[in-house]
């Protein structure tokens, strides 16, 4: 994470709504009433759909299973699951 005064962040907001959307990069802008970050809306979608699923009591378990059948070969194939041929 990149950490800058906010009259850098002013001095360079576009570049920044750049380089947060371009390379995902995550920008803590330092201001005397507090701190606040930018960030990408896509970075910002996907962090809240990880929590949405940590934060739902089975996600874990569920998870854990799925890669350990994974690894075992436990898998349907494309076509058992669509229905249709890759």
């Amino acid at each position: 994470m990149i950490t800058i005064t906010a009259t850098e962040a002013r001095k360079t907001f576009f570049e920044l709504i750049k380089q947060t959307t371009l390379q995902h990069e995550i920008i803590e802008v330092q201001h005397k009433s507090g701190n606040a970050v930018i960030m990408s809306a896509d970075d910002y979608d996907s962090l809240q759909e990880t929590l949405l699923l940590l934060s739902q009591p089975d996600f874990k378990q569920a998870f854990d299973e799925s890669i350990q059948q994974a690894e075992t070969g436990e898998v349907a194939s494309f076509e058992e699951v669509f229905g249709e041929p890759l």
